[in-house]
């Protein structure tokens, strides 16, 4: 699933492209795609308008419009790309797991299921082969967007000056789960979704499995860290691209190859050499290193 780096990954691809160009028409191929508040009209209602800023909360992408927010979730299998009729389209969509072979473009098939055509010929495609991604359309005011994301119940935003320790740490009051599932759960963080959550934990040296409520304030501090610095990083390297994800020209991100623990079960631990494990916390696979990250919460 696109994580936050894989949609800001997106959006600094988006934004210098189409800002202050148009929405000339939608094509829609496929209904599912559209959350009930894009569908009666008010998707076609975005024809016309000028794109004025594309900005994200969490994973949510925001295209700020004359009169609306045109928003998008990538879902599981999302994908967000800018089609150039001027070059040439890639004959099939490539597919990796090891980030070395790159698409030229994003051509347009039968999983394509929104087309925003721009005032400068370009198209802007939207494309999800599992349809759990969703297209929604807001009126344009404050608080309509922020009531949205109440709704969505999204926690507090990294590299924002939400994102501070005592918010951070008021997560953890009253909260008896594991912290794996903590960190999946987007009302605490926004943004982070299985991977960045199993490195945020090796970064942090904490076991996934622990009780939010044995945590000691020292480890919670290094996962306070962690979890911008793990974000950071996948931004920095494009995005995690395993099978999915790519970003606004088609590219797939190299963060991958980053990784320490997710992805890796079996493979020996980058900073101490013991095989990675994998389990299932939350009914996600989690990765961890038992050495790095002893279930007693000391490090052996």
């Amino acid at each position: 699933m696109p994580e936050l780096p894989e949609v800001e990954t997106i959006r600094r691809g988006l934004e210098p492209c189409v800002v202050g160009l148009s929405l000339e028409s939608v094509t829609v191929t496929d209904q599912k795609v559209l959350d009930w508040s894009a569908k009666e009209g008010r998707l076609a209602a975005v024809e016309g308008q000028r794109i004025e800023a594309v900005s994200r909360r969490g994973k949510y992408l925001v295209m700020v419009l004359d009169r609306h927010y045109l928003i998008f979730h990538l879902g599981m299998t999302g994908q967000l790309t800018i089609r150039d009729p001027r070059r040439h389209d890639s004959a099939f969509f490539e597919r990796t797991v090891t980030g070395l072979e790159w698409c030229e473009q994003h051509a347009p098939d039968r999983h394509t299921h929104l087309h925003l055509f721009l005032g400068d010929g370009r198209q802007l495609l939207f494309r999800d082969i599992r349809k759990f991604g969703r297209v929604y359309v807001l009126g344009r005011s404050a608080e309509e967007l922020a009531a949205f994301f109440r709704v969505h119940r999204l926690g507090i935003e990294p590299f924002t000056s939400d994102y501070n320790l005592k918010a951070f740490l008021s997560g953890f009051k009253n909260r008896t789960l594991r912290l794996k599932s903590l960190l999946l759960n987007q009302s605490f963080v926004a943004g982070v979704g299985n991977i960045y959550a199993d490195e945020a934990l090796f970064e942090a040296g904490v076991h996934p499995a622990r009780r939010v409520c044995g945590l000691r304030k020292a480890e919670k501090e290094r996962l306070f860290l962690a979890v911008q610095k793990v974000l950071e990083r996948g931004i920095e390297f494009g995005g995690t691209s395993f099978r999915d994800f790519v970003n606004s020209e088609g590219e797939k991100g190299t963060n991958q190859e980053k990784l320490y623990v997710y992805g890796r079960e079996g493979e020996p631990c980058l900073t101490c050499g013991t095989p990675i494990v994998k389990t299932v916390i939350s009914q996600r696979g989690t990765h961890f290193c038992p050495t790095c990250q002893p279930r007693g919460g000391k490090r052996l």
